[in-house]
């Protein structure tokens, strides 16, 4: 079953970065349970899949404007090795045009310091842009 697992959720991951932006945050926390799944994370892997089935009709609509917007944002200590999670939106207009999400690589001291990492790891994106 763990085999099956793994299987899924590379392509739910290989899904969640060319067309669903949408379940970049869940999609990365189920690859960090391939080695060892447990039953909840096989309902949280169920619970991805009828969320797939059931928006297979919404469609990205983006309406474009002179200023693109960008959010960045860090939950603190949230993973079991105390790391914290960060993520990325930028809207153009209507629409998301570019999102990620992501583990940050160091453990922080505070919420503050998660988010100061989490812009540090994000700001090179933005500038590119």
């Amino acid at each position: 079953m763990a085999q099956l697992f793994h299987h899924i959720t590379a392509k739910l991951l290989y899904l969640c970065k060319r067309t669903q932006q949408d379940i970049q945050t869940v999609v990365a926390f189920l690859c960090t349970r391939v080695k060892s799944p447990d039953t909840d994370d096989y309902k949280k892997l169920v619970r991805v899949i009828q969320y797939l089935r059931g928006t297979q009709e919404l469609t990205l609509k983006i309406k474009p404007s002179d200023h693109p917007n960008w959010w960045v944002d860090s939950s603190y200590a949230v993973h079991p090795d105390m790391h914290s999670h960060s993520g990325i939106v930028m809207m153009l207009g209507k629409g998301a045009v570019y999102s990620s999400s992501f583990k940050q690589k160091l453990n922080t001291k505070s919420s503050t310091e998660a988010e100061l990492v989490g812009i540090d790891d994000t700001i090179g994106q933005v500038l590119w842009t």
